[in-house]
């Protein structure tokens, strides 16, 4: 992988989501803004997220992390590009259980240069990855 994957995510975008399944409570619309400082790509939600995320040239695996505001959780991550998706992967809460803890993917996709996708999955208490959220970005005219 390269550094040229995460370029692909630079720029300034719009975007919408949804949990899986849908609850239209739950959706959620707003911007992005993506910028690369130095070895790292910082992406910057309206909704108070935050990942910035950086290829380990020695590796070829990306590191980063991820921050909601609203929640005290810092997540890390590690992934790679598999199947021409960045799976980043992590370990926090449980949503089925209070006080244990599952494995979770954020899975960024490339549509077109245009269009992105990144979609929220973990493992369930039956040890089955399911999505638990999906947002679809449009790239600022």
């Amino acid at each position: 992988m390269s550094k040229d994957w995460l370029d692909q995510l630079v720029g300034e975008w719009t975007f919408e989501g949804r949990s899986v399944p849908d609850n239209p409570a739950r959706r959620r619309t707003g911007a992005e803004t993506v910028t690369r400082r130095g070895a790292w790509i910082v992406i910057e939600s309206s909704d108070g997220a935050r990942f910035q995320l950086a290829l380990d040239p020695a590796t070829g695996k990306v590191t980063g992390d991820f921050v909601n505001w609203e929640d005290p959780h810092l997540w890390t991550c590690d992934g790679a590009v598999e199947n021409g998706r960045l799976h980043m992967h992590s370990r926090g809460p449980s949503f089925d259980v209070e006080g244990e803890e599952t494995d979770y993917d954020d899975v960024f996709e490339i549509v077109s240069p245009d269009e992105r996708r990144l979609t929220g999955r973990l493992v369930g208490q039956d040890g089955q990855w399911r999505d638990f959220t999906v947002t679809n970005y449009r790239r600022k005219a």
